[in-house]
């Protein structure tokens, strides 16, 4: 594991100096004790006992065995001790765990804990070099290496063993934090990057966002180089390929403000796209993530939702399953008190029984019935003294009733908010 980690970190920093060549860490200094020699400051702190030979070395020290109290040696971050870190739990929406221990928002995670997502459930883990690491509903991961030095060194090894991981690694001087992402079928060596990796089956995918990774898959001759907008897919048989990933969607015209509980929109076309997935959050940061979005098609709806400001951001999905670059999008849901409340939807052979609950009695109601909740396609329209009505049973799928109170005098009361059912 080392030998790859390694080798990982090394093709990170090529591909780096490629793009955008870095200074090298920040040096650590130490100032000689009373008493202090080079042998007992590399066995005291530094990560082998050999190591006084490079301080010496790079000290240009003349004699290293005449150090003396008060001199200053300049001593590079990676030959420091590591000593063990942790992931500090910044985020948890529904249930997640760490060796069957429930989270909660100021815990840490240690090396060797298993940290998992139940469905609907969303986690957000902060690194101690500023990196963010998001667990999306129904993962799992094993933390494999956790090693933190002074001057900020910071190098983690995660093990993805299902579902969805999400990083906004913090960029770095070379050697400062490196982190790896091992699955099923390929390792992932990280850097500055924003990245998704996946674990679905027998299938391993990467998609970056931004930066530069190294993807090492199974089958893979060798390291390949993945950028922004690129991703890749292995399954343990093939050679893994590198793949453009599908643009950021644009949104369709939406209104600032919805004013019905039923937000639905259709995506513009986008070649290639399959569907979309994404999360729902309450907050733009998307810390407080409320649900995960997935659409087969182009149809994007959320049910019931109660009134506030939203944050989306969705991703379409190929043909070969990666997922493209995500694009954002924000709105308000600000929904009027419902006069009437449906209360059951009844099946007697080919009719529908569908009941509401109202605020007054002893008035007549109108009831329409639509296959959208504009009202642009009615495919019932009567009125009624009871607070109930049949239908003949329709095709299978999604409907809508809106209800309203009719007076003697010939006055109405409004169209209330439509109320959705299902006709199965």
């Amino acid at each position: 594991m080392k030998a790859l980690l390694g080798m990982l970190v090394f093709c990170m920093a090529q591909l780096s100096w490629a793009v955008e060549p870095e200074a090298e860490a920040a040096d650590v200094s130490y100032t000689v004790q009373q008493g202090d020699t080079l042998g007992s400051l590399a066995r005291g702190k530094l990560d082998v006992p050999g190591r006084w030979r490079d301080v010496a070395h790079y000290n240009q020290l003349p004699d290293p065995d005449r150090i003396k109290p008060g001199q200053v040696l300049r001593i590079k971050p990676l030959w420091l001790k590591a000593e063990s870190g942790v992931l500090k739990v910044e985020a948890v929406t529904g249930q997640a765990s760490a060796q069957g221990r429930a989270l909660k928002v100021g815990d840490t995670v240690a090396v060797g804990a298993e940290v998992q997502t139940e469905m609907g459930s969303a986690l957000r883990l902060r690194a101690p070099d500023g990196s963010q690491v998001d667990l999306q509903e129904a993962s799992q991961i094993q933390v494999e290496k956790l090693e933190q030095r002074e001057g900020g060194v910071f190098v983690s090894v995660l093990r993805l063993l299902a579902g969805q991981l999400e990083a906004f690694k913090v960029k770095r001087a070379t050697g400062m934090a490196d982190m790896a992402v091992n699955a099923r079928n390929a390792t992932l060596g990280v850097r500055g990057t924003h990245f998704r990796m996946r674990q679905e089956g027998m299938n391993t995918y990467a998609e970056i966002e931004d930066g530069h990774v190294a993807f090492e898959a199974a089958k893979t001759p060798q390291v390949l180089a993945l950028a922004g907008g690129e991703g890749s897919v292995a399954d343990g048989v093939k050679p893994a390929q590198v793949i453009p990933l599908l643009p950021a969607p644009t949104y369709p015209a939406l209104p600032q403000v919805f004013d019905t509980p039923y937000v639905e929109w259709t995506m513009p076309e986008l070649a290639g796209a399959q569907g979309y997935v994404g999360e729902l959050a309450r907050d733009a940061s998307f810390a407080d993530h409320l649900v995960s979005v997935r659409s087969v098609g182009r149809l994007i709806r959320f049910r019931e939702l109660p009134n506030g400001h939203y944050w989306l951001k969705l991703r379409a999905v190929d043909a070969q399953g990666l997922q493209g670059k995500e694009g954002k999008v924000d709105f308000e849901l600000a929904v009027p008190p419902r006069k009437f409340v449906m209360t059951k939807v009844y099946i007697s052979g080919d009719k529908l029984q569908l009941i509401w609950v109202g605020r007054r009695e002893n008035l007549r109601y109108q009831v329409q019935v639509a296959v959208d909740q504009s009202f642009a396609r009615v495919m019932l329209d009567t009125q009624t003294a009871d607070n109930w009505i049949d239908m003949a049973r329709p095709q299978p799928g999604r409907y809508f009733m809106r209800v309203r109170q009719l007076f003697e005098d010939g006055r109405n009361g409004g169209w209330d908010v439509p109320m959705a059912f299902d006709a199965p």
